[in-house]
């Protein structure tokens, strides 16, 4: 059993925490192998699995379920519940979302070799959110409202139902192995040169990595992955400082970490190359701090001057394995973008963008409606509608923006600012969360909101957010990851 340090430690687990562990676990492993959540299938079970999180959390159980010390107590957990200003503010999103869905404005309309959208009465009035009429499987205002109501579930489920170290270091090390295991496996597929994912399901992208069909949200969720492991190795270095240990779990989460980095770097992707290292230096001057104030409290220097001397072998065994050429190309093109960045494709698809949610700014043109409504803004731009351009032929080619490059754009054309307001509230009870760790550790509250910040940049220029699976780990992983520390706080602070 995982060590504790009040007279808790012996306590079982109630059989409500373990079914909301379980539920848990489940979901936040499925999100690195669910390939991005995309897949009607997949994106069901990413929903079933969360909404088991929510209920196992909540639902009336027999008074023995709840734990001989009635931890989860059917009317105490209702209560955490109703304190929880995530859980309103969810609620309250899914609700505008729903009548979105049911009062459609515009409708996609197809031909025999082409699609349009046409505007169409809303059955519930026009002075009410709205949104465009399409299929589902595609992609429509009710699949976003299973999306959210994944990630939601999954949230509320973890912030109510795990109040046991134990129960949430269990989900933490299951997604992390889980996440360390996709990067090692993408790593694998790019030295096998497959350009399918898990060698077996074919993309239309060919800039994939691991199990994502976008190299961009690949690298976002292993950064996603390399926090919830930086934060946990603070946890347990601070475990191993405090008993006088030279080892402990955080040594192999320094291996771990090592490893995401090497698969971000091999990913290729501009973004998380960026976002990932300053966290991974973040990360780095944090610990190296700590492991001097080890050093002057006679902690022994030998461990881990063979733990940097493997660091060394095994960066330089990657730089080596590493495509020079494509990276070249890529600092090329980067440059040349710097150069000229009012002609970037996604400088100009975040102006078309605002132009499409300045014309709906108070209920936007409806959760999942981006992809249908915004060519009539890209076709004001050549750049955007084409390919490219030849001389002898002029722009030749008709480029598909099934999402703008820009999520809080896209928030906002999607869900008007009534809509953001919603999300506002999601990411400042986050927020909140994350400052509390601070009360535990500086470290932790540093790390913590430089991750935040660094991952609010990163959807500035890309659709990370967009990634069904994304979505859903980036609550649950984080609100759990905080509940860990703010529990490990309690403890001491009743010692």
């Amino acid at each position: 059993m995982i060590g504790s340090q009040n007279n808790s430690y012996g306590i079982p687990l109630s059989l409500r925490e373990w079914l909301v562990c379980i539920f848990a676990t489940l979901t936040l492993v499925f999100t690195a192998w669910s390939l991005g959540g995309y897949k009607t299938w997949a994106l069901h079970l990413l929903f079933a699995s969360g909404m088991g999180t929510f209920l196992a959390s909540v639902i009336p159980m027999p008074r023995s379920w709840n734990g001989y010390d009635q931890q989860h107590g059917n009317l105490k957990n209702f209560k955490r519940l109703l304190l929880q200003p995530f859980f309103w503010a969810g609620l309250c999103f899914l609700v505008y979302i729903l009548i979105q869905y049911f009062n459609p404005s515009v409708v996609q309309v197809f031909g025999e070799k082409s699609w349009w959208v046409e505007p169409m009465s809303p059955p519930l009035g026009a002075n009410l959110p709205s949104s465009v009429k399409a299929d589902y499987q595609t992609m429509n205002a009710l699949r976003t409202f299973v999306i959210q109501a994944s990630a939601i579930s999954l949230a509320c489920g973890i912030l109510v139902g795990i109040q046991r170290r134990k129960s949430a270091l269990i989900i933490l090390w299951s997604f992390v192995l889980s996440g360390v295991t996709m990067s090692f496996v993408a790593i694998l597929q790019k030295l096998s040169g497959t350009e399918k994912l898990l060698w077996l399901v074919d993309v239309a992208n060919k800039s994939s990595w691991g199990t994502f069909a976008y190299r961009n949200q690949g690298a976002a969720f292993l950064i996603l992955v390399l926090l919830i492991a930086g934060l946990l190795y603070f946890f347990y270095e601070r475990r191993a400082y405090s008993k006088l240990k030279q080892g402990g779990p955080h040594l192999l989460l320094f291996f771990f970490i090592l490893l995401l980095c090497s698969s971000l770097w091999l990913a290729l992707s501009r973004g998380g190359i960026i976002i990932g290292f300053a966290l991974g230096i973040c990360f780095l001057l944090l610990a190296f701090i700590s492991y001097l104030r080890g050093l002057r409290n006679g902690q022994s220097w030998t461990i881990s001057a063979i733990f940097l001397s493997i660091a060394i072998v095994a960066g330089i065994l990657f730089f080596q394995l590493s495509d020079t050429k494509e990276i070249r190309k890529r600092i090329t093109d980067s440059v040349e973008t710097i150069s000229d960045i009012g002609s970037y494709d996604r400088v100009l698809s975040t102006k078309a963008t605002w132009k499409m949610a300045e014309d709906r700014l108070a209920f936007g043109w409806g959760a999942g409606s981006f992809r249908y409504v915004f060519p009539i803004y890209q076709k004001n731009y050549n750049a955007l509608w084409y390919y490219y351009y030849r001389k002898d032929r002029g722009w030749i080619g008709r480029k598909i923006y099934d999402y703008a490059h820009n999520d809080w754009l896209q928030f906002l054309a999607d869900y008007g600012i009534a809509g953001c307001v919603f999300l506002l509230v999601m990411f400042g009870a986050l927020f909140r969360s994350s400052l509390s760790t601070f009360y535990y550790r500086m470290s932790v509250g540093l790390i913590s909101l430089f991750a935040l910040l660094l991952i609010i940049i990163h959807n500035f220029v890309d659709f990370i957010f967009s990634c069904p699976a994304y979505w859903i780990a980036f609550w649950g992983s984080l609100f759990l990851v905080n509940q860990l520390f703010n529990l490990e706080r309690k403890c001491q602070d009743c010692t």
